[in-house]
């Protein structure tokens, strides 16, 4: 299959459940990025980041279970362990032998767990404004995004429903941030793209106690991985104190740092360009460092 940057949308079954991915570049390529989005997000997050990245890698977009195209799971169970499980299937399912992986909030939680435990498969891994420690404000600016309407009339008024929420946003940041967590439905309606347990906890089974969780200890997963990690943080956050940014940098020996600026906790869909700049020289600066 030859290089492309136009998106492929494909399926694949991967724990009983139907999910959903995106995938940019040449599919035989060996430099492999797999990009997990945040919650209450969509694979499209990523879309501007893989389309940048994919002149040089194969880059696949994942729908992470209940959100998106992906399915919904039917026992409401959308624990980290579960989550990381579906990552570990769809790898495998996906035959990759080796690969970066890219992730955002929740994703970059699963990303940590995923790498802690596969250190013979992830060479590099970058973690976007996630860390084991997030301040609760930035929890509570999300459930009040994802409760403050069941749909908008159009994606102008779900804009402009965000904007208070995201006081240093441009409306360009804002209508991406809204497309990668809406869906256009056919009578023009724009809803939220994920199962609605997802913002309901009364739906979902009760956590077990965290001394029998399996990946319940984000700091020990941080310690346990071994590739080369790049910790990105927004310079807007409201999720993450620079102090538990340099807390999990000192935790992953060798780890580097970096600010993205003009960007919130939503960085893939707030600045774009300059996260894929700063994945890219990260992984060109590993690549030289090997020769």
């Amino acid at each position: 299959m030859a290089s492309s940057n136009k998106a492929r949308d494909e399926f694949a079954e991967v724990n009983g459940l139907r999910l959903h991915y995106r995938e940019w570049g040449d599919a035989r390529s060996r430099n492999v990025l797999l990009m997990l989005h945040g919650y209450a997000e969509t694979a499209g997050v990523w879309d501007d980041v893989a389309q940048d990245l994919a002149r040089e890698y194969r880059v696949i977009s994942l729908d992470q279970r209940g959100h998106g195209q992906s399915a919904h799971a039917p026992d409401f169970d959308y624990t980290r362990a579960t989550q990381v499980e579906d990552v570990e299937a769809f790898i495998e399912a996906m035959a990759l032998k080796s690969l970066t992986i890219v992730g955002h909030a929740m994703g970059g939680a699963n990303a940590l767990c995923y790498a802690s435990e596969h250190p013979d498969i992830v060479t590099a891994l970058i973690v976007v404004e996630a860390a084991p420690e997030v301040l609760r404000g930035g929890v509570e600016r999300l459930r009040r995004m994802v409760g403050s309407a069941e749909e908008f009339e159009s994606l102008s008024d779900a804009v402009e429903s965000m904007r208070p929420l995201f006081p240093y946003a441009t409306t360009e940041q804002l209508e991406r941030r809204a497309r990668s967590a809406l869906v256009e439905k056919p009578e023009g309606a724009w809803v939220w793209d994920f199962d609605p347990a997802l913002r309901d906890a009364s739906l979902r089974p009760p956590e077990p106690d965290p001394g029998q969780r399996r990946l319940a200890d984000l700091w020990e997963c941080a310690d346990r991985v071994q590739c080369p990690v790049m910790i990105v943080r927004g310079s807007e956050t409201d999720m993450l104190t620079p102090e538990a940014i340099q807390r999990l940098h000192r935790r992953i020996v060798g780890s580097r740092v970096s600010l993205i600026e003009e960007a919130g906790h939503p960085v893939p869909s707030d600045q774009p360009a300059h996260l894929a700049l700063n994945i890219r020289e990260f992984l060109q600066n590993l690549q030289a460092n090997a020769v």
